[in-house]
């Protein structure tokens, strides 16, 4: 089984109740699979908030791993970039690719628009609502 990074699409799908993320998050949180998200992903989901969702969110991301981003990251998401072109692939989707490549990871999104132009390049798992 693969060890995955989660895009933030993933997050918020789970807090939403959409079933087609429940068997990966659930397999997650049962120590089951591993499990990681870029800060870029926790930058996203915290921007969305609303009052009293706190304590939900963060009892998810104590069971997933936090991968900062450092060197090796943010070079390897400028070259993405650079690759696939500016208008094509965003800053925070390129950090999130790239934070599953560097860590030898899958990506795991519903986001085949964003992320659609980098299964040739990185190991990505797509699920559907």
């Amino acid at each position: 089984m693969p060890a995955w990074i989660l895009d933030s699409v993933v997050l918020i799908d789970w807090f939403c109740g959409r079933p087609g993320v429940a068997p990966y998050v659930r397999s997650m949180i049962e120590g089951e699979q591993e499990g990681a998200f870029s800060t870029i992903s926790e930058i996203e989901l915290w921007q969305g908030l609303r009052p009293g969702e706190e304590e939900a969110h963060e009892a998810l991301l104590e069971c997933l791993e936090r991968v900062p981003l450092d060197r090796a990251i943010a070079r390897r998401a400028g070259a993405l970039r650079r690759e696939h072109g500016l208008s094509n692939l965003s800053l925070p989707d390129a950090a999130i690719a790239a934070t599953a490549a560097v860590t030898g990871r899958r990506l795991l999104t519903r986001n085949t628009k964003h992320f659609e132009c980098l299964t040739e390049t990185i190991s990505i798992e797509f699920y559907t609502k």
